[in-house]
């Protein structure tokens, strides 16, 4: 009799407890939320704390293996330069905001817009410094993996506004 009983306790406080988890006021992340990936690459130490953060943007959201990874476009301005010099860099995001991969680039590059895997660029950037070098960066392996292929910008795909 008192097994039943317990069993009974048993399944009435795991039943409370699944329900109460189902309706618990977690809120998903929003992936083009600034202030949310202003905060994550904080908490990860991707930001230098000795530089001067510029400008942080969303640029888009790469579509991976039916994932989206949000593209973060960062400057950082080096402090006591005479002339404002900078770090850039490109920041490709998992859905948890943690970083998958890192492009810098020079003052000559910057994101434009994202479809399906492939990020499209102005001007053109090598990775690591090793050719080829190119104005599309295409990804793969939820956003480790970099590919750069250059395209004639005339030839870019048509975007509709707002993206």
């Amino acid at each position: 009799m008192i097994t039943k009983k317990i069993i009974a306790l048993y399944l009435g406080i795991t039943t409370l407890c699944l329900s109460s988890y189902g309706t618990s006021s977690i809120k998903p992340i929003k992936l083009n939320d600034r202030q949310a990936i202003y905060d994550s690459l904080e908490k990860q130490n991707i930001l230098n704390k000795h530089r001067k953060l510029v400008h942080i943007t969303h640029i888009c959201n790469l579509k991976i293996d039916h994932n989206d990874y949000p593209v973060v476009n960062v400057i950082e301005h080096i402090p006591g330069a005479q002339t404002p010099r900078g770090v850039n860099r490109i920041l490709i995001l998992d859905s948890e905001l943690k970083l998958k991969s890192k492009v810098d680039y020079d003052g000559s590059v910057f994101p434009l817009f994202c479809e399906n895997n492939s990020l499209f660029l102005h001007g053109f950037i090598t990775i690591d410094g090793l050719l080829p070098e190119g104005n599309v960066l295409t990804f793969s392996d939820q956003g480790t993996k970099i590919l750069v292929t250059n395209i004639e910008a005339n030839n870019f795909p048509l975007q509709t506004y707002p993206q």
